[in-house]
């Protein structure tokens, strides 16, 4: 019976990028919650905070998402030169 090896970094970037947006999300909604509550102003401050959080918890999101990919094909570039070389030093 074979078992399938967990890809723990893929896992732990998507629970980061779940909670960039969430986080985003709550923030800015409690920001038109508090200017609703307190400022008095109107009702649609609240979705539009929320929208606001959620299109800034988007971007943030894929923009952590890219970063992550560009150091994953940085570290596997460098384990491919590293294992071409066989241990061979370039001294000389």
């Amino acid at each position: 019976m074979s078992r399938k090896k967990t890809n723990w970094g893929a896992i732990s970037s998507l629970y980061q990028f779940a909670i960039i947006i969430i986080t985003n999300i709550l923030v800015s909604g409690g920001i038109g919650y508090l200017l609703y509550r307190f400022a008095c102003m109107a009702k649609i401050w609240i979705s539009f905070f929320l929208l606001f959080g959620a299109f800034s918890g988007i971007y943030n999101g894929i923009k952590y998402l890219l970063k992550e990919a560009e150091r994953y094909d940085r570290n596997k570039n460098l384990d491919d030169k590293d294992s071409g070389n066989n241990g061979a030093s370039d001294a000389g």
